[in-house]
């Protein structure tokens, strides 16, 4: 066994030890590499320069939001199915307590690819792991995602008043080991006294309510399961329960962590939005905010027609992980695609195409140069920690993980 392969697998088990257990992915039959043991190096000042980013990104989203609960027009150019409309119409303080913004960065710009509002990954990777790396290789761990989820959760339960005697259950497919283990350490930085995890398949959805396999009543639910499955939901009998559901997140009998608005902000048509309202110089934008929009955000449409002579990237605006997105060029020849075609029903947006800095890791089979995508954490409305992963053109499910410091 060689050195990598050796360091590789003592933090592994370090890390598996401590609740992070696919550092290897299986896709299609076959095992792949996730976690890498390289640390990626940034200064304090570039570290600084990303969360101002996250920040002002996330006003811009707070008050796109604001914007979008008051003009049914832009609302309805989301392009989120018909189903879902009823929920987003529930109000929140903030438009999500937990998002991962996608950013690319080099050394003289910070751009935003895209936002994931409502069940953002990687926090394990970006607390637990990253930490033992850091601690491995004599880094400074920058992150403090734990005290972000905490933070979070406090604003959450304190909008939301969940009374203490009441149980917040937490739900996520039970034989997805990725969503579990990160459900269940988002329940463990939950400082609410009762918790409970649920497999979403053995919750039992009814006309009535949503209950435990046990009859026990769910009110409170985190669930790291996007809102757009569930117009998919059916029982045996041919009834929907995932419009069930719905119906009872909107009739407030069911309270949920992320809340509907962030299910909404999710949409990447928001960006496309966020542009048009940019290039009209609208009166929502203070001259500040202005600037932020010019420097942090990309060129984004929802058609082609302005994106003339320049390579872009086509989005549906529900994809996730890269589902569905495809590259051209200035001529419109296309250079990659992902092959899920899932997300391919929904309406697409137009993204000016840039280019992500390249950066070369060790990993098992080898040095592998891919490109850099940085994800920046805004929990309960703070800057809380990046997540660094290493892949493809299109950032796939496949890339791969890395740690962060400074020296």
């Amino acid at each position: 066994m060689d050195k990598y392969m050796k360091e590789w697998v003592y933090l592994n088990d370090l890390a598996s030890s401590k609740g992070f257990t696919w550092g290897m992915l299986e896709e299609k039959g076959e095992w792949y590499q996730y976690m890498g043991t390289d640390v990626h190096v940034l200064s304090k000042d570039k570290v600084k320069e990303i969360e101002l980013a996250t920040e002002r990104i996330g006003k811009i989203y707070q008050k796109m939001y604001h914007r979008l609960m008051e003009d049914f027009i832009l609302f309805n150019r989301l392009g989120l199915p018909i189903s879902t409309w009823e929920v987003t119409s529930i109000r929140s303080s903030l438009f999500s307590y937990i998002t991962r913004f996608d950013l690319v960065v080099t050394d003289n710009e910070i751009k935003l690819l895209e936002a994931n509002t409502d069940t953002p990954t990687g926090l394990v990777e970006s607390s637990i792991v990253n930490k033992i790396l850091c601690d491995y290789k004599g880094m400074i761990d920058i992150n403090r995602i734990e005290e972000g989820l905490h933070v979070a959760w406090g604003k959450w339960l304190e909008e939301t008043k969940v009374p203490k005697e009441e149980t917040i259950y937490f739900t996520s497919y039970g034989w997805h080991e990725e969503d579990k283990m990160t459900t269940l350490f988002i329940m463990e930085c939950c400082p609410h006294p009762h918790k409970k995890y649920v497999p979403i398949e053995e919750i039992l959805v009814s006309p009535q309510g949503v209950y435990t396999k046990d009859g026990d009543e769910m009110t409170y639910v985190y669930r790291l399961y996007p809102l757009e499955f569930l117009e998919y939901d059916y029982a045996d009998s041919g009834e929907s329960v995932g419009q069930w559901f719905l119906d009872h997140v909107a009739n407030g009998r069911v309270y949920l962590m992320n809340p509907p608005s962030a299910y909404m902000m999710q949409s990447k048509a928001v960006m496309a939005l966020i542009w048009e309202l940019y290039e009209n110089k609208d009166s929502m934008w203070t001259k500040e905010e202005l600037k932020w929009i010019e420097k942090y955000f990309l060129p984004t449409y929802t058609s082609k027609s302005k994106l003339e002579g320049v390579d872009y990237v086509v989005k549906p605006v529900l994809g996730r992980e890269g589902g569905g997105v495809r590259i051209f060029n200035k001529d419109n020849e296309l250079i990659t695609q992902d092959e899920e075609m899932w997300y391919s029903e929904y309406n697409k947006v137009y993204q000016k195409y840039i280019e992500m800095p390249n950066v070369t890791i060790g990993t098992i089979e080898g040095d592998y140069t891919g490109k850099l995508l940085i994800g920046s954490f805004l929990l309960g409305g703070r800057p809380s920690g990046l997540f660094l992963r290493v892949g493809e053109k299109i950032t796939g499910n496949l890339s791969m993980f890395i740690g962060v410091g400074v020296e």
